[in-house]
């Protein structure tokens, strides 16, 4: 569809800029005022959905109310003779951030925190007034001599009570994407509500990739990101880049947190969190020691034998009182420290971040945990994973019988003692007419939990490449399952067999979780 050299009767459209999910952006010239303005105009097959391009409008309105230094402004909004809906913004000279990182590669723990920062204020302001920009990206992000502006609330969606205004969906009827895959919050990819915690994620992807000079997340096809975003975690920054400072690398895998209520609640939160990563700590002059004091007026006119003597004799006494006080600190009712159940929340949290950005090794290794699994088994050991649950440690692991042709998971923990483990779960992952399948485990984080997925493929006899998927989750002790055939592969039809449990309200997590998997192995649900 053609669009007119004059809008508005006071923009003159100059020459394409940007073209984007919901629109195409232009360079444009307000005549008035002869300055250089930019102006988006929703696409067509947008524009033709009377709802679609009256949020478009309402939005723009919205948004217009940011006015932020650090954000582009928007001037103007309107509709063409053809009815398409626009809006005029600021036009922000300088380069983007994916151009700046496409030259330099990676930037300074200091530079990328004053980066982020300002990124916080700007979005600070806008979840004040209810905005969620859904689309933060380095292409987003621009730099020039003033810092940084933030581009394009375009596909922002503005919070309301509405279930249906607050919902996204990862694909729409057409297809389109919402959103960038490689820089999605894993409630976004799932199609979950969205709110502020959403951008803070996707600040942490651009933290992530500014100090390690690419995302976390990337593959040709962009259903794989879109699983990896909602359930991998992303690989450890201390292992990947050494010089990137640990506390640095913990508030990173803190704003990268899967459960948008492990992140930092607000994006000034996240900006305090980040700055107080890289602070130097200040070190006040130690004060003036009086054993120095004594000891120095000790020497003054003293033979070399009395001086070591007296010396002798102040760290004699000294030790006997040392050794009192603390005979008494021990016996003293109320000695031990007492910890509230919040700081035990907040040292718990402290721990699975700083277990996601690599700085704590698990206790228990792959190799032990196999030979534990292997003693209490007739069979062929396959995948073991070791996961953390409230009642300790767990070993979950494939059993496969082939005399049998079963194949079974089971899951060890340890007895009361502490000492042994022992066989607390065991569940068919074969069933009938889905035998000698391959089966692969992974670990993943599902709204800020573990759970373990095995995945079976291959089947024995089956022409139709059919996949099972089994969720196993520690905490409940409960397992899921999923089994996804073509029925007819020209018409794209998809036979979905779901657990019982999974109907459940309580299960719409592990039900979105199997659904992206799906999708990921070619089944669209």
């Amino acid at each position: 569809m053609k669009t007119p050299r004059i809008i508005a009767g006071r923009f003159r459209i100059e020459y394409e800029i940007g073209r984007g999910g919901m629109g195409t952006v232009y360079r444009a010239t307000h005549l008035g005022l002869e300055r250089p303005v930019a102006v988006k105009i929703l696409k067509p097959e947008f524009a033709a959905d009377p709802e679609v391009a009256n949020r478009f409008m309402r939005e723009a309105r919205t948004m217009s109310k940011l006015r932020h230094a650090r954000a582009a402004m928007i001037f103007d909004a309107g509709k063409l003779e053809d009815n398409r809906p626009f809006i005029v913004m600021e036009h922000v000279e300088g380069a983007t951030l994916a151009e700046v990182l496409a030259r330099e590669n990676r930037f300074t723990p200091a530079r990328v925190v004053a980066i982020a920062a300002e990124i916080c204020d700007v979005l600070a302001e806008a979840h004040k007034l209810g905005i969620v920009h859904r689309d933060l990206k380095p292409s987003n992000i621009m730099l020039n001599e003033r810092g940084v502006c933030v581009l394009d609330f375009g596909i922002a969606k503005v919070l309301t009570t509405s279930a249906d205004a607050t919902r996204t969906h990862a694909t729409t009827e057409s297809g389109l994407v919402i959103g960038t895959p490689r820089y999605m919050s894993p409630e976004q990819c799932m199609g979950r509500p969205v709110g502020p915690s959403s951008d803070i994620y996707s600040l942490g992807l651009l933290v992530y990739e500014m100090l390690a000079g690419h995302p976390p997340f990337t593959d040709p096809m962009q259903s794989a990101v879109l699983v990896k975003q909602a359930m991998t975690p992303p690989p450890p920054l201390v292992s990947k880049c050494g010089d990137v400072p640990r506390q640095l690398a913990l508030a990173t895998h803190t704003l990268l947190a899967k459960n948008p209520a492990d992140r930092p609640k607000t994006a000034a939160a996240a900006r305090a969190l980040l700055e107080k990563s890289i602070a130097v700590p200040v070190r006040p002059a130690p004060p003036v020691a009086p054993l120095a004091s004594t000891i120095s007026f000790l020497n003054s006119g003293r033979s070399a034998f009395f001086r070591v003597a007296g010396v002798a004799a102040i760290l004699a006494m000294l030790g006997t009182v040392l050794l009192v006080w603390a005979k008494s600190q021990m016996g003293a009712p109320g000695s031990a420290k007492n910890v509230e159940p919040a700081e035990l929340s907040a040292l718990s949290n402290d721990f699975a971040s700083r277990r996601a950005a690599g700085i704590l090794i698990h206790p228990l290794s792959l190799d032990e945990a196999r030979r534990v699994a292997a003693s209490v088994s007739y069979g062929r050991i396959g995948d073991v994973h070791v996961v953390r649950t409230e009642r300790g440690m767990a070993i979950v692991a494939i059993h496969e019988q082939r005399q049998e042709g079963t194949t079974r998971l089971f899951v060890m923990e340890r007895s009361s003692d502490e000492a042994n483990y022992h066989v607390t779960k065991h569940a068919e992952l074969d069933t009938d007419g889905f035998r000698g399948a391959d089966w692969r485990a992974e670990v993943l984080n599902i709204g800020g939990e573990d759970g373990v997925l095995f995945t079976g493929t291959g089947a024995r006899g089956d022409a139709y490449h059919s996949h099972r998927f089994v969720l196993y989750v520690p905490r409940e002790r409960q397992v899921y399952s999923l089994h996804v055939a073509p029925v007819d592969t020209e018409a794209h039809t998809i036979r979905a067999i779901w657990s019982s449990n999974l109907l459940a309200d309580s299960a719409q997590a592990y039900r979105s979780a199997l659904r992206v998997r799906a999708l990921s192995a070619g089944h669209p649900l």
